[in-house]
Parts: C-alpha cells; sequence; structure tokens
C-alpha cells in the first residue's frame, strides 16, 4: 500500500525525490547542526543524539515519517521504517 508522503518526511532512497523532498531538507539541516557535538560525543553518547535527531522528525506537525519507497510502485511503502 502506498501513502502520499507529508512535508516532514524522510525519504529513504537516491535520487532527485529523495534530495528535494522538504522532510529530506529539513532532517539534513538537523543532523548538520548536530554534526559537531556527535563528533565529539563519547561512543555512548552518540545513540543518544540519533535518538533525539529521530524524536525531534517524529514529533513535527505532522509528524515525520522516516519511509522507503517501494520498488513495486511509483509510490512510497507505507510501512515506516523508524
Amino acid at each position: 500500500m502506498s501513502v502520499v508522503p507529508s512535508r516532514n518526511d524522510v525519504l529513504f532512497g537516491r535520487g532527485s525525490i529523495s534530495v528535494t523532498h522538504e522532510g529530506n531538507i529539513n532532517f539534513r539541516s538537523i543532523v548538520e547542526s548536530r554534526k559537531k557535538e556527535y563528533i565529539e560525543a563519547a561512543w555512548n553518547e552518540k545513540k543518544k543524539i540519533v535518538i533525539s535527531i529521530i524524536r525531534q522528525i517524529q514529533s513535527m506537525d505532522p509528524p515525520g515519517r522516516f519511509l522507503k519507497r517501494d520498488p513495486k510502485s511509483e509510490g512510497v511503502d507505507s510501512k515506516a521504517v523508524l
């Protein structure tokens, strides 16, 4: 079953759809803003940083989902990856 991605969804995959989707642009911006903190973090703190980024995406309005393309159709798989 395919779904229409919202503006806050992060689309897994390659190509222009993933690169230009608003949710992916926002996700890359969030990751970039936390990059220095992640690099300098101890190994046991890195997971906490990743989880906080995921939660930030999921707490948006509408909630962001992490979606993958459905190889059997032109749409996006309805099953969120995270």
